[in-house]
């Protein structure tokens, strides 16, 4: 069952542009799994998923790399950094609640895209972006891009298409660097334990996310999917700050 709910979190994710990371650490979660382990499933999968994607964009030509060096040089590294740092499962689960209700806010309120690029982007501000969503990503398992895409719309930084391959290298390289940190702190051996015993969840994410890939939601439908999306990421993460609340004061 967890296999078919990844299955289907990557194929809506990848239609509207991301890798469905959020998601899938909501219901390894809700599924019983420790803090431990479900960056270590998470991230993979991630990765799978936006790999993808970000081939997609690349062939489309929607990818423009003198806008997202900027977020990249920042946000690896402290990616990398956030997977080093030990966490109790309390915090962990705190800092995921509040990681989820954030996410399905912002997809709830997202903005309509808005093709009309700002005239003069600030790189300072692409690296303060970059790093923060960096290192929350390396911590909690995510790529970072749920959040960076209603920014970057808000901001206005480029067009729709581009801040959606934007946000999928984004996750890509972030999931990738904050996965390193995260085996490092894991010890390689447990961390390849970990990851092997995910390969049936592996598998629905790629299935899912070549379909979802190849047939992307635009416009109102878009809106209206990540709407629906959003509302499950923030219930769930209520149910976990909820639990973690049920639990600190025991």
């Amino acid at each position: 069952m967890l296999a078919i709910g990844f299955f289907v979190v990557a194929l809506i994710y990848s239609a509207v542009g991301f890798g469905g990371g959020s998601t899938y650490i909501a219901l390894l979660a809700l599924s019983g799994h420790s803090a431990e382990v479900i960056p270590l499933i998470a991230l993979p999968c991630n990765i799978a998923v936006v790999t993808v994607g970000s081939y997609l964009a690349v062939r489309r030509r929607d990818f423009d790399w003198r806008l997202s060096i900027p977020f990249f040089v920042a946000s690896v590294p402290m990616a990398f950094i956030g997977g080093l740092i030990p966490l109790d499962a309390s915090v962990y689960f705190l800092l995921l609640g509040m990681s989820l209700v954030f996410a399905g806010i912002s997809l709830m309120l997202r903005i309509a895209p808005d093709d009309r690029a700002l005239s003069q982007r600030r790189w300072g501000l692409a690296g303060g972006i970059g790093a923060g969503l960096g290192l929350l990503s390396g911590m909690v398992g995510i790529g970072g891009g749920i959040f960076l895409a209603p920014i970057l719309h808000h901001l206005r930084w480029a067009s729709s298409k581009t801040i959606a391959a934007l946000c999928s290298f984004f996750i890509l390289i972030n999931s990738l660097s904050g996965l390193a940190g995260q085996i490092l702190k894991t010890g390689v051996a447990s961390a390849v334990s970990g990851i092997s015993a995910t390969m049936p969840l592996l598998l629905a994410v790629v299935i899912g996310g070549i379909i979802g890939g190849r047939f992307v939601i635009e416009g109102v439908a878009n809106q209206r999917v990540a709407q629906l999306t959003g509302l499950l990421v923030l219930v769930v993460g209520l149910r976990i700050l909820w639990s973690w609340a049920s639990y600190s004061s025991v």
